[in-house]
C-alpha cells in the first residue's frame, strides 16, 4: 500500500510542478537569427563528380552505346571470316577429318 500511495505522490507533484512552469518570452527574430548563425557555419560540401555535369554524362552514354554496336556489329561480321580462316588452317595442317574414320 505504501507503494501506491508513494506513487501516486510522485504523479501529483509532477503534476504540480508542470502547473507552475511559465511561458518563455522569446524575440520574435530569434529563430531567424539562429538558422542565419547555423547557415553562416555550416560548411559546403563538395561533391566528388561536380565536374559529371548531365551534358557529359550524356556525351559519355552515347560514346558507351557506339562504342557496344561497333563492337556487336564487328563480332558478327567477323564469325564468318573467322570460319574460313579456321578452314584454311585445316587445310594448311591437313586437319580435315576423312569420311571413311569410324571415329567421325
Amino acid at each position: 500500500m505504501k507503494n501506491k500511495e508513494h506513487i501516486q505522490k510522485q504523479v501529483s507533484n509532477t503534476f504540480q510542478v508542470l502547473e507552475t512552469i511559465e511561458k518563455v518570452a522569446v524575440n520574435s527574430f530569434f529563430k531567424h537569427k539562429v538558422l542565419k548563425k547555423i547557415e553562416a557555419e555550416k560548411v559546403a560540401k563538395q561533391s566528388v563528380f561536380s565536374w559529371f555535369t548531365p551534358q557529359l554524362q550524356l556525351a559519355t552514354l552515347g560514346f558507351i552505346l557506339i562504342l557496344n554496336t561497333t563492337a556487336i556489329f564487328y563480332a558478327y561480321t567477323s564469325v564468318e571470316s573467322t570460319n574460313t580462316a579456321i578452314d584454311t588452317f585445316a587445310q594448311e595442317y591437313a586437319l580435315q577429318p576423312t569420311s571413311n574414320s569410324i571415329l567421325n
